[in-house]
């Protein structure tokens, strides 16, 4: 084990062991004193660098752009498609809804000519409209006419 204050022992240039990989050097400026509990994080050219090439466009004529191209191209198809998706479903949504208030306005219409059908075609209502007009309602009852046959000469 690796106590406060000793430095990890590098080999250097020696045989690998049998099922022994090879291990990562460590930098020689780790903070030493707190145990390697806090790192901190040092600003450098290169990171400078990777965000210049990013922001003046160079980076996509690197080869690794060009690798990547048909990757990013795909990614952008599916990013389009499903905009795409999320649009007509929401269109569906909202045709949808309209049609299901133009549903409930009908239904509604249809119980209220139904309610006024039925009330207009009772016979006491009827018997009120029609005396407008000079027509009344019957006072003797209805009787059957029959046609007799006549016998052919």
């Amino acid at each position: 084990m690796f106590g406060i204050g000793k430095k990890k022992e590098i080999r250097k240039n020696l045989p690998l062991q049998e099922g022994e990989r090879p291990k990562k050097a460590e930098k020689a400026n780790k903070n030493i004193g707190d145990g390697g509990s806090s790192k901190k994080h040092k600003f450098t050219f290169s990171s400078l660098r990777k965000v210049s090439t990013i922001l003046d466009g160079s980076i996509l004529t690197s080869d690794w752009a060009i690798k990547q191209a048909p990757y990013f191209l795909f990614l952008f198809v599916l990013a389009l498609i499903y905009i795409g998706n999320n649009f007509v479903a929401q269109s569906k949504v909202k045709k949808i809804d309209s049609i299901g208030r133009e549903l409930k306005d009908l239904r509604d219409e249809h119980i209220s000519v139904k309610s006024d059908l039925m009330y207009f075609t009772k016979r006491s209502e009827l018997a009120k409209r029609l005396r407008s007009r000079g027509i009344k309602e019957a006072t003797e009852p209805p009787f059957k006419i029959y046609k007799l046959k006549r016998e052919d000469k």
